[in-house]
């Protein structure tokens, strides 16, 4: 994990801004159109809901419609207000479709100022600018002052171009050793530890004149994760952490201030990692890359075999805010080795994220890292995103049937004692999700924040919602989550404790050992997903196919599943129909079902792609 980490996030993320890099040079026409927006367009965030469809770059109207997307994201203004660009605005409000921006926030390109591309680039541990992604242009460091204005400058200028939303791209950019990020450093020890305690704990004598950059050249590093203080370490990551937080808040607030109008903020969250989540309380939804392709990800398990399996990351997302909407799309990485006639890979992911609350991004010509570009053709996913906007009464308002839960403690892993230890408390977390998932065991996430950067406290009323909470490998909670933890076990919950577990399979027959009834008995495979919801007085089951073949770019088909499920008390299925709504076909057909007390039985002849039971 801590290539996953280290690497995924410092330069995955920013590779996404690098879409905006190829996809400007080809459209942009520099003009001094800065009018505002036809007076006709009102400006809400009533379209802001789950499961919105957004498209990549800049469609046609007619394959916006085609699609079903209320807009686009990653469009518009890369390098500032141009004739181009505005016109496209104002013919999407024309037309009732949003526009959401994304600037770079870590690239030179987007200036012409040659001294403050190179006064303001990050500097590697040697003090030498940082080229972004080695192409012939600087990484910007968002500590430096004359940076930060120049941001809040062309935030504005998005303002005054129309957009509806800001996406903030490279949002968790902290890769720099230079003059400002080594004070911030110094100013967020200084905040933290008194003179005694920095020279006790750091060997730090005076904070004054400390160099962190210069210390770790003097123990013969070549980076921070040479540092021979593993605490030292650990604060300078808090102290990266700190500052790009506050710069990202004051960014939000100064455009807010500035706008007279409703403007809301997205960021790019990459896979939605510990170091990520930091931005979530400055954020109204999120758009955001995820490792999709297991060929570009080696080290992650969970990916393994295509079309990989999310819903441990859905679940997250939706525990970690879930008034929030949270839209993904594949790393530009993974698009080198997609090709764009693997369409049904669209559709599932598209039907995975939204039967777990979410919504997945589609690609129109989008970035392919290393050259080119990826777009989906409408008439593939059309029929897709029609479904769910047609039944879209089966994804909303719903509540999720699940005994079992996941505890997620942002502390834990984030920081840790040791980054180590959360690099491994964060893998655990998606390794265990996976293994519940392909052991047919209903679960929910329970998010606990750290305090510090998200104040979202776990309860008693967290825990009571299940019989069983789980805690993944290499924990470290505070003294109130084991108090509360001591109380739920107290009341009859159960606790189980990866640290405890010799293999990570063996949580399945633990969980099983506490004699809970888990609402769902299947014959199902392992490449079977299948999640169960309530909705009033109706039971919904989603079963989706995982197998995929790659040399028929189709979906393998799985026969005679049968489902055993526990009815809720307040579900009454007599003279109710079960009906059966599938992928890609559409159209409902009606599904034979038994009930032996609170038991319902089903058995689903043919699983294609994915498919909704309810009752009617």
């Amino acid at each position: 994990m801590k290539r996953a980490l280290s690497i995924a996030i410092i330069s995955v993320i920013v590779i996404i801004s690098s879409i905006v890099f190829y996809n400007f040079l080809p459209q942009t026409k520099k003009g001094s159109e800065n009018g505002p927006v036809g007076e006709s367009y009102t400006f809400s965030g009533d379209w802001l809901k789950k499961g919105v469809i957004l498209v990549f770059d800049q469609p046609p109207i007619d394959y916006l419609r085609t699609v079903g997307a209320k807009g686009t994201v990653w469009s518009v203004y890369f390098s500032g207000l141009n004739d181009y660009d505005k016109s496209y605005v104002n013919s999407l409000h024309r037309n009732d479709f949003i526009v959401c921006s994304g600037p770079p926030t870590a690239q030179s390109f987007v200036t012409s100022d040659e001294k403050l591309k190179l006064d303001a680039s990050c500097r590697d541990i040697y003090g030498n600018p940082i080229k972004f992604l080695g192409l012939d242009q600087y990484a910007m460091c968002g500590n430096n002052p004359k940076w930060q204005e120049f941001l809040m400058k062309r935030f504005e200028e998005h303002v005054t171009g129309g957009v509806d939303a800001i996406l903030i791209d490279e949002i968790g950019h902290v890769d720099c050793f230079c003059d400002y990020c080594m004070e911030a450093f110094n100013s967020y020890l200084r905040s933290h530890y008194s003179d005694q305690e920095l020279l006790s704990l750091f060997g730090i004598s005076n904070i004054s004149s400390f160099n962190y950059r210069e210390y770790l050249l003097e123990h013969g590093a070549t980076s921070e994760w040479e540092d021979p203080n593993p605490k030292l370490l650990l604060e300078f990551h808090k102290a990266r952490y700190s500052a790009r937080v506050a710069f990202i808040n004051k960014l939000v607030q100064h455009t807010r201030s500035v706008s007279n109008r409703v403007i809301l903020f997205s960021g790019n969250l990459y896979g939605l990692q510990p170091n990520q989540q930091i931005y979530l309380p400055y954020l109204d939804f999120v758009v955001f890359e995820m490792p999709i392709i297991p060929e570009k990800h080696e080290w992650l398990s969970y990916l393994k075999p295509l079309p990989g399996k999310h819903i441990t990351t859905y679940l997250l997302a939706e525990a970690a805010a879930p008034e929030k909407p949270f839209i993904a799309f594949p790393d530009v990485f993974d698009l080198t080795v997609l090709s764009e006639d693997e369409w049904k890979l669209w559709g599932h992911w598209l039907a995975e994220a939204r039967m777990c609350g979410a919504s997945f991004l589609i690609p129109y010509r989008a970035y392919v890292y290393g050259g080119g570009a990826y777009t989906l053709k409408a008439d593939k996913i059309s029929p897709y995103i029609k479904f769910l906007n047609e039944y879209s009464y089966l994804y909303d308002n719903v509540s999720r049937i699940a005994k079992v839960a996941i505890l997620f403690d942002l502390h834990s892993t984030l920081f840790n004692s040791h980054l180590w230890r959360a690099y491994s408390a964060w893998e655990g977390f998606e390794i265990l999700g996976v293994t519940l998932q392909e052991a047919h065991i209903p679960f929910e996430v329970i998010y606990n924040g750290d305090g510090i950067f998200v104040n979202k406290s776990l309860t008693i009323n967290d825990l009571n919602k299940y019989s069983i909470v789980i805690l993944p490998n290499n924990y470290e909670l505070n003294v109130e989550v084991n108090d509360l933890l001591n109380q739920y076990i107290k009341q009859g919950g159960h606790v189980i404790k990866m640290d405890d577990i010799s293999l990570q399979s063996d949580v399945i027959s633990e969980i099983k050992a506490a004699g809970v009834n888990l609402g769902l008995e299947t014959n199902a495979s392992k490449d079977v997903g299948v999640m169960i919801y309530e909705r009033e007085d109706t039971l919904i089951v989603h079963v989706i196919n995982y197998s995929y073949d790659a040399q028929t770019k189709n979906f393998k088909s799985q026969t005679n599943i049968e489902i055993n499920i526990t009815i809720p008390e307040n579900i009454n299925s007599a003279g109710k129909t079960l009906k059966a709504l599938s992928l890609p076909e559409g159209g409902e057909t009606t599904i034979k079902y038994t009930v032996m007390g609170n038991k319902l039985s089903i058995t689903i002849p043919t699983l294609k792609e994915y498919l909704v039971l309810h009752f009617k």
